[in-house]
């Protein structure tokens, strides 16, 4: 039996549901040696701002005993002006979709980045993340906030054509009204979620074990927070939802495509397991052959309640 694994995310068609989460897999070139790109659904890159961020003290990541890792690297990067330098003449466009993830402090940071990369090729959309629980500055209040969602949604919008997924926080018990504002902003897709603010003592020495002292919580306890908010979205919105939370192998990603996900963006599971996109497909696969489901499309939404 022959599984159709292609899947419809608005405008664009990925070959599988499968990508790499933004902040997990670097700017989408350094694996070039050691997977075949042409094999995931797409990569999402490390998140993007108008001018280079140092990101917080060290450490700046570490596991916890509840399982999971937290994680405190405060958005690091090279700046929107180094990425078009250094890395957008070895991106993977040509194997894979490639979204860029953009961050910034004010709608304006927001539009000036998309601006600059509207000028390179190849690039399938954006990932607007406006919920990043370890920065001070345009994180979770922005993310909560509607209004503001809103904005720099309608203002991205207003100079891109290209495919855009903004990125939510699962810190606020109903998410309905933001995403509906960001889709009358003109959104094309969500993802849900980013990471949960937490953190981790040390009762030896009396202290954080993170420089910043919180971060974002990530890995498989974040999977029923993730599921329960890829299925409130689903009710209220009728746009592609990439699920992002505690995926680690095929049956995770059947069961947030049976909530409403059309897409499947890994993170956590990546840092031991590299292929991860390559061998969650196939023990997709396998589930669709085991229930005679022809095409992994017809999962989605499909929910029993």
């Amino acid at each position: 039996m022959r599984v159709d694994t292609s899947i419809r995310m608005g405008r664009l068609d990925l070959q599988t549901p499968l990508l790499t989460g933004s902040g997990t897999f670097g700017y989408g070139d350094e694996f070039r040696s050691l997977v075949d790109y042409s094999r995931f659904g797409g990569v999402v890159t490390k998140s993007i701002s108008l001018e280079p961020r140092p990101g917080n003290p060290p450490p700046r990541i570490c596991e916890t005993s509840a399982g999971g890792i937290i994680n405190s690297i405060g958005l690091a990067n090279l700046g929107v002006d180094g990425f078009i330098a250094g890395k957008a003449g070895v991106l993977p466009v040509d194997e894979t979709k490639l979204f860029v993830s953009v961050v910034g402090d004010s709608v304006e940071e927001f539009v000036a980045v998309v601006e600059r990369l509207e000028g390179v090729a190849g690039i399938s959309g954006y990932e607007l993340n406006v919920s990043c629980p370890n920065v001070r500055r345009g994180g979770l209040d922005l993310g909560g906030d509607r209004d503001a969602v809103a904005a720099v949604v309608s203002e991205v919008r207003s100079v891109t054509g290209r495919f855009m997924s903004v990125k939510l926080t699962p810190h606020y018990a109903v998410i309905g009204p933001v995403a509906e504002a960001a889709v009358r902003a003109g959104a094309d897709a969500f993802t849900l979620t980013n990471t949960l603010s937490g953190m981790v003592v040390d009762a030896e020495s009396r202290k954080p074990l993170l420089g910043n002292v919180t971060g974002g919580y990530s890995g498989p306890p974040l999977k029923p927070v993730a599921l329960a908010k890829v299925w409130q979205a689903a009710q209220v919105v009728d746009v592609p939802i990439w699920a992002s939370g505690g995926i680690i192998n095929g049956i995770d990603g059947i069961e947030f495509m049976l909530a409403g996900a059309s897409g499947l963006q890994l993170g956590s599971v990546l840092f031991a397991d590299y292929d991860a996109p390559v061998r969650i497909l196939e023990e997709m696969i396998e589930y669709c052959v085991r229930h005679g489901v022809d095409r992994l499309s017809d999962l989605i939404g499909r929910l029993e309640v």
